[in-house]
């Protein structure tokens, strides 16, 4: 279980190409939702510090407490200067499935074999994987990108009963397919969330609290009860540092009646 309280300060810690980057960036902005499966990442540094070029490996952690935990993890699709800033934009896997064509033609395949050639043929190679058992009698379609193909996989899995299936990368990169019930979220410590102690301020459906490692579909306490984020907005600045989660009570989890 973690906690975090208000006397503690985030730090970020940057690496690019296998190397620690000792320059303290200006801002990191990170966005996760249930409904998309690709991140909005964005990191700032002074626009006179020559960091990062486009393809680069990038890992982001936030240090807290004595914690490390890691962000992010990926690579810098663009670079740009905006003001007094320059500004990495950042992808994970996801690129590989938009940027690879695939045409996918099968009859009386396993749904598990199509999903497997369509991360092979992207490069995925770290994965979680739930995918029903299901032969599909026909699945074809025109050259289309891994992603649209994997869409198309899961409506036909739904045509056949299944339902809540989901993908997306996780902090590690990780390529995760399944549902909230198994493979298809963010795992992570239990995060234990209290008014007073760490949450800033909260309201229906939304809770704003300090910086942390915290995707959608995390399991989270908040004032002791039990819920699960949809959508978190993640903002490390030296202006100012939070965490914005938007939340629905978690059906995942039934109270011990002992």
């Amino acid at each position: 279980m973690v906690t975090y309280d208000r006397l503690q300060h985030p730090v970020l810690e940057v690496s690019i190409g296998g190397s620690v980057v000792t320059k303290r960036p200006s801002a990191f902005e990170l966005i996760t939702d249930q409904g998309i499966p690709s991140v909005m990442a964005r990191l700032s540094y002074p626009v006179q510090t020559a960091v990062g070029s486009k393809g680069d490996k990038i890992v982001i952690s936030l240090s807290l407490g004595g914690s490390r935990s890691i962000l992010f993890t990926g690579i810098i699709y663009d670079v740009k200067v905006r003001g007094a800033y320059r500004e990495l934009a950042l992808t994970d896997g996801y690129k590989k499935l938009w940027d690879t064509v695939v045409t996918p033609a099968y009859r009386k395949e396993l749904a598990s074999v199509i999903l497997n050639d369509i991360l092979d043929a992207a490069g995925v190679e770290s994965s979680a994987i739930t995918c029903p058992p299901v032969v599909l009698a026909r699945f074809s379609s025109a050259s289309l990108p891994a992603s649209s193909c994997l869409f198309l996989l899961i409506k036909a899995l739904e045509e056949h009963g299944y339902s809540g299936l989901r993908f997306f990368f996780d902090a590690k990169n990780v390529f995760r397919f399944g549902t909230l019930n198994d493979t298809g979220i963010n795992e992570g410590a239990a995060v234990v969330l209290e008014t007073g102690k760490n949450i800033i301020r909260k309201g229906p459906g939304w809770v704003e609290v300090l910086p942390m490692a915290v995707r959608h579909s995390q399991a989270i306490t908040v004032d002791g009860v039990r819920v699960i984020p949809v959508r978190t907005a993640l903002s490390v600045s030296r202006q100012s540092s939070r965490l914005m989660l938007w939340i629905k009570e978690d059906t995942r989890w039934t109270p011990d009646p002992n």
